[in-house]
Parts: C-alpha cells; sequence; structure tokens
C-alpha cells in the first residue's frame, strides 16, 4: 500500500497501457537487447524481490557502482518499490573515494560489474558496514562478492512485493560531484523526484513517443533526474550508451531514431568534432538537452550547422534534483551565457552578499545586474545533507536552498552565473569573475577548453590564472591570448590573465563538469 505515488510507480502506468512498446535498449549490433514494458516491470519485480531476500528493505542504503547497463535500471526501480534507498556512485572513483561514500553513506550492499570489480574489492575492506557485494555481471563472479544478481532474481516472482510506503520517504542518496572539495550526500523523496519529472516533461516536451538515449553517466542527477526517469514516466523508449563515445552515440542516434539526449557542453564539443556528425543520418533528433556550463556562441552557431536539433539549456544543483532553471531553442543566441528563467513550480532571487559571513537573506535581493548569491526553492529541494546538520543549517537557511554561484538577473528576469563564490578572484581591490574570462577566451578558435583561478600574488594580492587546453596543433602563445583578449573589447585590461597555462586536459568529474579544487592542488586530467 502506497500514501501517493512513489518512484517505484512510474513503471505502472506504461506497463499497464503500452505493454509491449519497447522501454529500454542496451547494446549495438549483435549485442544488442531489448524490454517492453511488460517484461521491465516484471524484471524490476523479480530484482526488487531478490534483493529483499538477502535481507534489503525498507530504509537500506543500496550503491550502485555501475555503468550505464540494464543492472543499474532494474537496481534503480527495485529499490524504489521496496523503499530502499538508491546510491548511484561515480564509476570513475578511486577504492578511498568509493570506500568514503559507502561509509558515509551507510550502504547496507554495494551493487558492481567486472570492470570496478577491483576497486570495490578494495573499497570494500574499508567499509566493514557494506556486508553485501552483489555481482551485476553476465561473467563469473569474483570470489569476495556475496551474490550474484542474475542469479538471486532468477526465479522471483514477478508481482511487485507488498511494502508500505510514503511518498515522502527518502528513494535517492545522490552525492555532489566534488568539484570544490569532499562530496556530501544529498538526500532526497519520493515526491521531490516526481515533481522534478512533471517539471522536466514541460520543459522537454516530453512524450510516449520520444527515443531517449543516456550517453551521459546515470550516477550523475543530470543525466538520470532530467533526463532518464522524466522519460521513463511517459512511457518514452530508453536507449543506453555504456559509456560516453561520440561515434557510437551519433550511430545510435541514426540507428534507433533518437529523438532526445542529455550531454554536458564538452561532450557536444566531442560531437561536433566527430567526422560522423556531418554523414549519419540525424534527421530523429528534435532536443538535445546541456547543463553544467552555458555554450559558447560559437559552439551553439556550429550545432545548428551540422546537426539543427533545438538545443536547452538546464541549470541546477543535485540539491535541487536538479534543474531550477531553463533556456530555451529560441533563446540560444539572443540571450547566450544566460542560464534563463525559473524552472515550473520554482521562485529564484539573486541575495546581497553578507560582510558578516552568515547565509545571504532572500529578503535583501539584488538590483538587475547586480552579482549575489542565486538563492531557489521549490517543489523538488532535498530534504538535506545526510549527517550535516551544519552544512544543512547554512544551505537551507530562510528556507531557501543556498547555492554558492554568483550571479545576476536582468531586467527581463533572466539568470546570468558570474561563477562559485569561492572562485571569485581580487585582484588589486578588483572583481574578477572566472566565468567572464573562460567566455571570452573560449571563442579563439585554437582553444578546447579552459579554466581560471585566482592565484596569489604579492603586489595585487591575488591575479587571473588561465589553464587552456589548445584545439589541434596549431596552440595559441600567451601572447597570442592575450592580444585576442585585448581586441575587440572583449574584455577589460584588469580582467585578462596574468599567467597562462598550457595542459593536455583538465581534471572533470563524469559529468563534465571542471574540478578546479584538484587545479588549485597542482593536478590536471
Amino acid at each position: 500500500m502506497t500514501c501517493g505515488i512513489t518512484l517505484g510507480d512510474t513503471l505502472t502506468w506504461p506497463a499497464r497501457n503500452l505493454p509491449h512498446k519497447t522501454a529500454l535498449v542496451s547494446g549495438i549490433g549483435a549485442g544488442r537487447r531489448t524490454w517492453s514494458y511488460a517484461q521491465l516491470h516484471a524484471e524490476v519485480n523479480r530484482h526488487a524481490h531478490a534483493l529483499q531476500s538477502i535481507g534489503i528493505g525498507k530504509g537500506d542504503v543500496v550503491a550502485a557502482f555501475l555503468y550505464n547497463t540494464p543492472a543499474f535500471v532494474f537496481a534503480l526501480l527495485a529499490t524504489a518499490r521496496l523503499g530502499a534507498v538508491f546510491n548511484p556512485v561515480n564509476y570513475r572513483l578511486a577504492a578511498q573515494e568509493l570506500a568514503y561514500i559507502l561509509n558515509d553513506g551507510g550502504a547496507a550492499a554495494v551493487l558492481f560489474e567486472r570492470e570496478g570489480a577491483a576497486v570495490v574489492e578494495k573499497a570494500a575492506g574499508l567499509a566493514p558496514g557494506t556486508t553485501l557485494r552483489v555481482y551485476a555481471d553476465a561473467d563469473p563472479a569474483p570470489a569476495f562478492a556475496t551474490h550474484r544478481l542474475d542469479t538471486l532474481a532468477a526465479h522471483q516472482p514477478d508481482t511487485p512485493p507488498a511494502v508500505s510506503l510514503d511518498e515522502n520517504d527518502p528513494c535517492i542518496l545522490m552525492y555532489t560531484s566534488g568539484t570544490t572539495g569532499r562530496p556530501k550526500g544529498v538526500m532526497h523523496s519520493h515526491r521531490s523526484k516526481l515533481q522534478h519529472n512533471a517539471m522536466m516533461h514541460q520543459a522537454m516536451m516530453l512524450s510516449r513517443e520520444d527515443v531517449g538515449l543516456s550517453i551521459a553517466p546515470l550516477n550523475h542527477t543530470a543525466e538520470l533526474h532530467t533526463s532518464f526517469l522524466p522519460r521513463l514516466q511517459v512511457g518514452a523508449t530508453q536507449v543506453l550508451q555504456r559509456r560516453f563515445d561520440a561515434g557510437e552515440a551519433w550511430q545510435l542516434v541514426e540507428a534507433e531514431g533518437v529523438t532526445h539526449f542529455f550531454a554536458a557542453p564538452t561532450m557536444v564539443g566531442m560531437l561536433l568534432d566527430h567526422p560522423d556528425a556531418g554523414i549519419r543520418d540525424l534527421s530523429s533528433l528534435r532536443l538535445v538537452e546541456y547543463g553544467g556550463a552555458s555554450m559558447a556562441p560559437h559552439l551553439i552557431r556550429e550545432w545548428d550547422r551540422k546537426v539543427g536539433a533545438g538545443l536547452v539549456q538546464v541549470y541546477g544543483t543535485t540539491e535541487m534534483g536538479p534543474c531550477m532553471s531553463v533556456l530555451y531553442p529560441h533563446e540560444q543566441l539572443s540571450r547566450a551565457g544566460s542560464a534563463g528563467l525559473p524552472a515550473l513550480g520554482h521562485e529564484l532571487v539573486v541575495a546581497r552578499l553578507r560582510e558578516d559571513g552568515a547565509p545571504t537573506d532572500p529578503a535583501q535581493p539584488c538590483a538587475p545586474g547586480e552579482v549575489g548569491e542565486v538563492l531557489v526553492r521549490g517543489p523538488c529541494m532535498m530534504q538535506g545533507y545526510l549527517n550535516r546538520p551544519d552544512a544543512n543549517a547554512r544551505a537551507l537557511a530562510h528556507g531557501w536552498y543556498h547555492t554558492g554561484d554568483l550571479g545576476s538577473v536582468d531586467a527581463d528576469g533572466y539568470l546570468w552565473i558570474r561563477d562559485r563564490i569561492d572562485y571569485m578572484i581580487n585582484s588589486g581591490a578588483e572583481n574578477v569573475y572566472p566565468r567572464e574570462v573562460e567566455d571570452a577566451l573560449i571563442e579563439h578558435p585554437g582553444v578546447l577548453e579552459v579554466a581560471v583561478l585566482g592565484e596569489p600574488d604579492p603586489t595585487w594580492g591575488q591575479v587571473v590564472g588561465a589553464y587552456v587546453v589548445s584545439r589541434g596543433e596549431a596552440a595559441p602563445s600567451a601572447q597570442q591570448l592575450d592580444a585576442f583578449l585585448l581586441q575587440g573589447d572583449r574584455l577589460a585590461a584588469y580582467k585578462r590573465p596574468r599567467r597562462y597555462h598550457f595542459v593536455e586536459a583538465l581534471p572533470k568529474t563524469t559529468s563534465g563538469k571542471i574540478q578546479k579544487h584538484l587545479l588549485r592542488a597542482g593536478g590536471t586530467a
């Protein structure tokens, strides 16, 4: 029995009304497999009973160290049906990082596959509380695994387990991407996830006719919560790409008639650079959603020329579900650099920073154009950080989520993100926002990627430092980049970088966000 609708119920409607429609596609060519909605519904129920048979119940945390696989989907929905809490973990983490999340989240079980087995084995030794190590792959299980997921599920009933759930029960524990330090566990309820689904249906105009492709990691909130789950709820077809590969992504778009996917701007750049962008039939593609950063105008123009599908930017955070504001296709160039208008059901205010360091107050809004902290509230807000009362008190002060992002709103109410508060540069009493410098540098044809940080300086306190990844072999020099910025009124002289660092790659999360704290620590990818 349930009170309200829960995440586990999202499969009930399409399984009943669209039982023969293709729900899930995995693999390509000879390895392609499909599940109808009726088959997916049955598989999820069997997996729910399987997890229940090894002691997983309401409130237990189940960590998933998995790529974009059917096992991920089965486990996600099965835990929701049990009232357990699903904890998707970045599959690129090292053993100690994984162990930190298992310990911090109190995971009862960790699901893993062959490719991550060595990492999980080391992490399991550092996380004694995670006693269930469930293998979710077709290959022979390693000796340290306690169970095999497919074996557990094979002979279980295909009817839903009898569990009493409430829409306000927690269902997802998702750790922040760690762009500024140790990740924090963000707790979301069934209700907040379903509200987020509804918001994304409106923002992306999703329907049962859509064919969605997951090329970004399902373990990240953008792919899982702005794309996969909303599409699932309306009965769309879901196509899984195990891990991102630009050429294979274009092949899947053509082969499966894909209409929608999410990609970080860095992924969009790689897709455009791949030769298949010019030779594949991409006519089925109607809308591509991106987030994590705004898109440079030259990239938008190149996308329009090569692909032609609409672009939608979503701005958000794990704490808010994640989408908080939306910039639509017709605004991509006229409002380039903006994060758009508040999403359905959300309120947004830019509040004045306080000199005493106390949380900003939504009752003290900035004037249009004035820079302050972005605060948001809405139905998709997190329940809180796990085991972080001090962080909760600050992040949720005054009943609003404090993003830690610096931004401003213009006269029309559009949001413009300047940077993280932590990354604002104070050089000779002048504030410099790294995002502004990055947006100017990325317009240079020889720059592929760039990250800007404040660096200590005995004279100015801080100066602007730029980490540049060059495009192709004709790498621009520091002098050429400096001249480019000063030409055409692109950037005020005091904002230009005084130090350039030319690197092969920038450290990133799996969602494509640049990890600036690693650059500060002296690391690159």
